[in-house]
């Protein structure tokens, strides 16, 4: 699977990059405006792996749009994207109902419920759904989607992907004091956002969830040849998880708890039964939804019965 060890290569690549250019690029920055080392961190490691994956892709012929997913017409992927959103919502919802129904979590007690501040929750959960689904899907289930599927088929790019997928989530969730911020604080802060993986027996049931959450969102692009339903089922997901980070707390009462991570207190074991129903549900329906969903390209699922 030479695709897959070219973007391994590629992230590797950028993470050395990164741990030499990061502290340089902080100092330099700090002299327009003080933001924490982490947050130049991301944003610096975002632009890193854009570059060199620009590069990687025209390597390995990945230039038009259909090859990035998007390859239907504008206007269909749009109504198609804002469908599945809705529908990325509802199934969210369920889990959401789970969680507080079972007490696992709690309606923040801090938290001052005025207009503006359901106004702010909504916008937040919003332009991150809307952010966090674009930059995901185009990469994962586009580009990266792509260029396996074309060497290794695509059920061989569905489960690299997804499993690509649930190891990068534990990126960037690590920082570093500004008054222990040295040199090397790039190679720290790198070690220090994987550490977690470290530790598999602390965080495989999140780890365990992004991979399930990950095969349903590949799913869909094997069957559709295209990304907005991922697009749109990722937003609305990322909607009502962000939505329950700003207004609700883990239930100090209840301690510990087998359905909820451990990483980030939401993310565990409660989706792996609530993924494989929803994948089950996309699987038995796949003849309703899928035409008005494809990109009405050839595909290499048309042999799957």
């Amino acid at each position: 699977m030479r695709a897959t060890a070219w973007f391994v290569g590629v992230l590797l690549l950028a993470a050395l990059i990164l741990g030499a250019i990061a502290y340089p690029v902080y100092e330099l920055v700090s002299r327009v405006h003080v933001w924490p080392f982490h947050r130049v961190y991301g944003r610096l490691a975002m632009l890193v792996v854009i570059v060199l994956l620009a590069g990687l892709f025209r390597r390995l012929g990945i230039r038009s749009k259909r090859d990035f997913g998007f390859g239907q017409p504008w206007r269909r992927f749009v109504r198609t994207s804002l469908w599945w959103s809705g529908i990325g919502v509802a199934s969210a919802a369920v889990g959401a109902a789970f969680i507080l129904g079972e007490g696992l979590r709690g309606f923040d007690p801090r938290l001052v419920v005025t207009s503006g501040t359901v106004l702010r929750i909504v916008v937040n959960g919003l332009s991150s759904g809307l952010a966090v689904a674009l930059f995901e899907e185009t990469l994962a289930r586009g580009a990266i989607h792509t260029a396996i599927e074309r060497e290794s088929g695509p059920w061989a790019a569905t489960f690299v992907t997804a499993s690509l997928f649930a190891i990068l989530h534990f990126f960037a969730k690590a920082s570093i004091p500004a008054d222990q911020v040295v040199w090397r604080s790039g190679f720290d802060l790198l070690a220090r956002s994987f550490a977690p993986l470290g530790d598999p027996a602390n965080v495989i049931d999140s780890l365990l969830a992004y991979v399930a959450i990950g095969l349903v969102l590949s799913l869909t692009r094997v069957l559709t040849g295209a990304i907005a339903v991922a697009i749109g089922l990722h937003a609305g997901w990322v909607l009502v998880l962000r939505i329950m980070q700003q207004c609700t707390i883990r239930t100090p009462s209840r301690g510990p708890d087998a359905w909820l991570g451990s990483f980030d207190g939401l993310v565990g074991y409660w989706m792996l039964p609530w993924a494989a129903a929803l994948g089950l549900i996309l699987w038995l329906t796949r003849s309703r939804w899928v035409p008005a969903a494809s990109s009405g390209a050839p595909q290499s699922t048309a042999s799957v019965p």
